[in-house]
Order: structure tokens, then C-alpha cells, then sequence
């Protein structure tokens, strides 16, 4: 715990203009992105990440929307080595070992509004907050070089009557074994539906080296990193 106040705390030397910051309500997350360090502050959590490491805590109290009554689910997955490589500008990786590890919490059990794709609600039926990383998985280059992984997939939704807001991050570095960077991925869509008229915002913001799209759930075009997806439905795409 004294490792990570630490690490969040070394965000202040960061100079002014090198962190993206948005918030503002319980439909964002705080967002801090920069090339050595990433932390993402939302309802009950906060992950950080750099080639150092990740860390993360997770308070159970006040994780996602506690007061939907909904419980909180855990889980790891041991990730198959024939799953999609990540495609970046510095190379192609391949999983060696990897296990996604997830925390849950749903508060809402409805279908998401257009563009999200009606396959995407029969996979994921609640609106949800979710935390998944990937600590230290090992991937493989073309080269056969091997790198650490360190990765974080997070999702924080919220539904009223009037509005459908949702914002996704995916943040990674891949480290070589001199525990340089080779690549790095920032990437954050963000939706906000008005539920009255059908007016649909949304965009990715690409700050990263790595840079891909496929087909997910019978949509084309859509940006991803490796097998995780940012958003279910294309969209565009800001690179900066």
C-alpha cells in the first residue's frame, strides 16, 4: 500500500501538459496519461501502471454503484496462447502466459442503447463497472524476444432514465528486458447517449503506439488491442 500512495503520488512532478485529466461525474473516470506513468481514478478504485509494474486497489464499500445492491464478482482467466496478437508500430506480440484477472460489479440489468450492437447485450447483459489487468503476462515479438506485459481494461457505466454514459480505457506497456518501453497503448472511448432523442456521442482517444482493428461481435472496423476491445461498434478515432 505504501509502494502504490507513492507511485500515485509521484503524478504531482509530473510537468504541466504531459497528463489528460476528465471527470466531473459518476458517468467518468479520472483519467492521468502519460508516457512514464498511468493511473486511472474511479468510484471505488484506482490502477496504476508503468514499466515498473501495476497496482491496484479496490475498495469493496464504495466499488462501482454499491448502492444498486449488486454483489461483487471476481475472477482470473488463464488467457490462451492463440488468442489475437497485439499489433503496435514497434512490433507484434504474441501471449506466452497471461491471466486476466477481473473485478465486477453490475448495477443494472438492461440492454444498452444504439450504437452498442444487440450482440453485445446478449454477451454482456448488465451495466457494469469492471476492472481487469493483466499483471506481468509474458508475450512473445517475431524475433522470439520475450516482454512483460503490464495492462489494465476498465469500464464504468452508468444509466438514468434520461442518459447512457460509458467510459473505457485500455492503458499497457510493454517492457523488454532491459525494463525498456517498446511499445505503449493508451487508448479511451467514451459514449454518451441521450436515452429521450437517440443522440449518440462517442470517440476513442489513441495516444499510443499501438494501433488495430477488427471484427467483434460481427462488426468490422472495430479498434482493439489484441483480444480485448475498446468500444463493441466503430467509431472515431483521435489520435494524438
Amino acid at each position: 500500500m505504501k509502494r502504490f500512495a507513492a507511485l500515485v503520488a509521484a503524478l504531482s512532478l509530473v510537468p504541466a501538459g504531459t497528463a489528460a485529466a476528465t471527470g466531473g461525474g459518476r458517468d467518468h473516470l479520472k483519467i492521468v496519461d502519460n508516457p512514464l506513468f498511468v493511473a486511472v481514478h474511479g468510484p471505488g478504485f484506482t490502477v496504476g501502471l508503468s514499466q515498473l509494474g501495476l497496482l491496484t486497489h479496490i475498495d469493496d464499500r464504495r466499488f462501482g454503484i454499491p448502492e444498486a445492491g449488486r454483489p461483487i464478482v471476481r475472477e482470473e482467466q488463464v488467457m490462451p496462447t492463440t488468442v489475437r496478437p497485439f499489433q503496435c508500430e514497434n512490433g507484434t506480440y504474441r501471449v506466452v502466459s497471461a491471466t486476466f484477472e477481473t473485478t465486477e460489479r453490475a448495477s443494472a440489468t438492461a440492454l444498452r442503447p444504439l450504437p452498442y450492437p444487440p450482440a453485445f447485450g446478449n454477451s454482456f447483459p448488465d451495466i457494469f463497472t469492471f476492472v481487469g489487468i493483466l499483471d506481468g503476462a509474458t508475450v512473445q515479438n517475431e524475433a522470439g524476444e520475450q516482454l512483460r506485459l503490464y495492462m489494465s481494461d476498465l469500464a464504468h457505466e452508468v444509466l438514468t432514465p434520461k442518459t447512457f454514459t460509458s467510459t473505457n480505457p485500455i492503458h499497457a506497456y510493454f517492457v523488454d528486458q532491459r525494463g525498456r518501453v517498446r511499445d505503449r497503448a493508451s487508448l479511451v472511448g467514451r459514449v454518451k447517449v441521450d436515452l429521450r432523442t437517440g443522440a449518440a456521442q462517442h470517440d476513442i482517444v489513441d495516444e499510443g503506439t499501438c494501433h488495430q482493428t477488427a471484427t467483434v461481435l460481427g462488426q468490422p472496423g472495430v479498434s482493439v488491442f489484441g483480444p480485448f476491445f475498446v468500444l463493441p461498434f466503430p467509431t472515431t478515432v483521435v489520435r494524438r
